[in-house]
């Protein structure tokens, strides 16, 4: 017997969701070509993977970079002064450029 079937208000009841919402995007999907298979195989695959330690990994190579970027530009902050006013008569030549076409 089909609980999701059974259900007369037309929400799943485990998880609350819209059946129609969910035939929507199964209707979507199929239209890709990804079939049921695809994404059950999917879901299998995205909980065995460790989001923790990859999101670790990330914010070492954000803090390293921050930091070899601030110590650069108390280095040397003329080389960062240039480069600042270079970018940003670029940025106006372009907006320039883009407002006469």
């Amino acid at each position: 017997m089909d609980t999701a079937k059974d259900n007369k208000s037309g929400y799943c009841p485990t998880c609350g969701r819209s059946d129609a919402v969910n035939r929507g995007l199964e209707d979507f999907l199929a239209r890709l070509g990804i079939s049921d298979d695809m994404v059950s195989k999917l879901k299998t695959s995205i909980q065995n993977v460790a989001v923790d330690e990859y999101l670790s990994t990330a914010r070492d190579y954000l803090k390293d970079g921050s930091k070899k970027a601030t110590s650069y530009a108390k280095d040397n902050p003329w080389k960062v002064a240039a480069g600042v006013a270079v970018l940003a008569v670029g940025v106006g030549l372009l907006i320039t450029a883009l407002n006469r076409d």
